[in-house]
């Protein structure tokens, strides 16, 4: 992070890149592993219910900087 003086004796500080690492995949596996389970135990999906519920251009805008 870059120190930026702002005004009034306050000091910013400005995030050049945020990085989400792993965190994103591991709870998409965290969705996964909820739904194989409740397939196996339950034979319903419902781990899955507002999963399709974004476009890949919505996710896109999210990330763009």
């Amino acid at each position: 992070m870059a120190d930026r003086s702002g005004g009034g004796g306050q000091q910013r500080l400005w995030l050049a890149r945020v990085s989400l690492g792993s965190s994103v995949a591991e709870a998409a596996y965290a969705v996964a592993r909820r739904a194989a389970e409740e397939a196996l135990a339950a034979g319903t999906y419902g781990a899955l219910a507002g999963a399709y519920d974004y476009d890949y251009g919505t996710l896109n805008e999210l990330m763009r900087a």
